[in-house]
């Protein structure tokens, strides 16, 4: 495969546009996370990209644990090893149990002990296989879960999916 094509943004001579959202970008993040140097080409879209990113960053009603099932389960999807080895050792390190990282890497539903976790890895499965679920299925996800919970888990999956896509476009080889 290609070298690494991702061409980073220089903030010096970054253009004013793209110096608005770098500035957004340290006051949420403190720095230029990696898809940003993809997306800062076109600056409309990386402003749009950092108000959801940010709010995925910190999400008010996923766990950390819960966001990174998300966001493993997506990267497994798409076959995009940055994005992988980044994410894996981030679920790990915020209690996703390993058999559950290990069912996710392995393209398997997971099976989690704790009843949430376990619902949420049910319904990021059913997202990732196109949403299409019946009415008893996704009654229990709003009952369970709420609305909120079922929308941040969409946006989640559909921002990690750029950001998937993008990394293994632009040819990045995992961080070890």
């Amino acid at each position: 495969m290609t070298d690494n094509r991702l061409q980073r943004i220089d903030p010096d001579k970054a253009t004013p546009e793209q110096k608005k959202v770098i500035a957004r970008l340290g006051e949420g993040r403190g720095r230029i996370p990696t898809p940003f140097n993809i997306w800062l080409h076109n600056p409309n879209l990386a402003g749009g990209m950092e108000i959801i990113g940010t709010h995925v960053d910190h999400s008010p009603v996923l766990s950390e644990a819960e966001s990174e099932v998300a966001i493993l389960s997506t990267a497994v999807f798409w076959n995009a090893p940055y994005v992988i080895a980044n994410h894996r050792r981030h679920a790990l390190k915020a209690g996703v149990p390993q058999a559950v990282v290990d069912a996710i890497m392995e393209k398997r539903r997971p099976e989690a002990s704790d009843d949430r976790l376990q619902l949420v890895c049910e319904a990021v499965c059913d997202i990732l296989a196109g949403g299409v679920v019946d009415d008893a299925r996704f009654a229990r996800y709003d009952a369970e879960l709420g609305r909120a919970v079922i929308a941040e888990l969409l946006i989640t999956v559909g921002y990690f999916t750029s950001i998937s896509l993008g990394m293994t476009l632009h040819a990045l080889p995992p961080k070890d």
